[in-house]
């Protein structure tokens, strides 16, 4: 095994802090209103009729939470003291709180962006909850419907004691997990894909209300390297926004002339945070470290025929965020498709 160097450690250390600060500037980007609305509108079917603009301003509830509520049953909430931690065991509640019910037994897994609508034309308890997950990739390691599904069911089962307690299922709102993937196969940028319930009749004519059982939606959004053409607003203005190839003034210009966003000073810093980070991590993570060290190691075994150790060399860098997909699959002069096969294989 190879000697881990004090530099190199250093350097990995500096690369996930950069991404952390990354993944956070994009979270505060995303969950501004005015990009949340463009969201909403292609998401999900309540909101493809309403002016954008109007979904900003008339339909999107308080301010959005931003990695402060717990995803698990067992971690906290952000707002959660230190004092009512402490007085939990593992199989405690908290019901009556504005964020989730929570326990304490291991680290914190958040939801990035939390948000309640109402829903157009609706009365005041007509009100969907919106859990937005914005991922680096859609490849990682696991099926994104899935863990979707899994936010969902969470979202539901935690309106207990808040929204609804003992029979009271009528009260339970509907809950919508939306996932933004930044960097995916050519074959699926550009998509859109929805899953939800759906009534069978297997027997009989009778159907029931849609309203009582339509009450999860996981949404995932690829935008790729097609997303900066797509027909669809929402998936073309991630893509221009999570652009490695554009400055942050040509960003800031893209939202303001064609999606017709004020540029204030909070999406003015957070645009240049997510560009002056991307190539940060860019900086530190490839060009010092994969392409000074690992890069002729990586060539070099692929020559020898040791493609096995050059790939699995690849797929930690990806696994780790360091890489994409895109790139590794270039580094290693082999077709992304095929690139990104070994890599889920790999992964299992």
């Amino acid at each position: 095994m190879s000697e881990v160097t004090a530099s190199e450690v250093a350097q990995n250390l500096d690369v996930a802090d950069e991404k952390a600060k990354y993944d956070a500037s994009a979270r505060k980007l995303v969950a501004q209103k005015s990009i949340l609305a463009y969201i909403l509108k292609s998401a999900l079917d309540e909101f493809a009729d309403i002016p954008v603009k109007r979904i900003a301003g008339e339909f999107i509830e308080g301010t959005p939470q931003i990695s402060e509520v717990a995803v698990h049953q067992d971690h906290p909430d952000a707002a959660c003291s230190r004092e009512l931690r402490e007085m939990l065991n593992g199989s405690d509640r908290i019901e009556g709180m504005p964020t989730e019910d929570v326990s304490v037994k291991e680290g914190t897994v958040r939801y990035d962006i939390r948000f309640m609508v109402q829903v157009p034309g609706g009365d005041d308890r007509m009100e969907i909850i919106v859990n937005i997950e914005i991922q680096n990739k859609d490849t990682p390691g696991y099926p994104i419907p899935k863990r979707g599904i899994y936010y969902g069911s969470r979202l539901i089962s935690a309106q207990r004691g808040k929204v609804f307690k003992d029979q009271e299922y009528d009260r339970i709102k509907k809950v919508a997990s939306i996932w933004i993937c930044e960097d995916t196969a050519v074959e699926r940028s550009d998509v859109i894909n929805e899953y939800r319930f759906v009534e069978l009749c297997k027997r009989g004519e009778y159907r029931e209300a849609e309203a009582n059982y339509d009450l999860m939606r996981i949404v995932v959004m690829r935008l790729g390297q097609e997303g900066e053409q797509s027909g669809d607003d929402a998936i073309r203005l991630l893509s221009k926004v999570f652009s490695t190839e554009r400055s942050a003034e040509e960003k800031k210009t893209v939202l303001s002339d064609e999606f017709h966003i004020e540029v204030t000073e909070e999406i003015s810093q957070e645009v240049s945070q997510v560009c002056n980070l991307s190539t940060g991590i860019y900086d530190k993570g490839v060009r010092q470290g994969i392409q000074e060290g690992i890069q002729e190691g990586i060539q070099k075994g692929i020559q020898e025929g040791k493609r096995e150790g050059a790939l699995e060399i690849l797929f930690g860098l990806v696994k780790d965020n360091l890489l994409s997909i895109a790139d590794a699959a270039k580094r290693a002069n082999i077709e992304r498709s095929v690139f990104e096969k070994e890599y889920m294989a790999y992964m299992k």
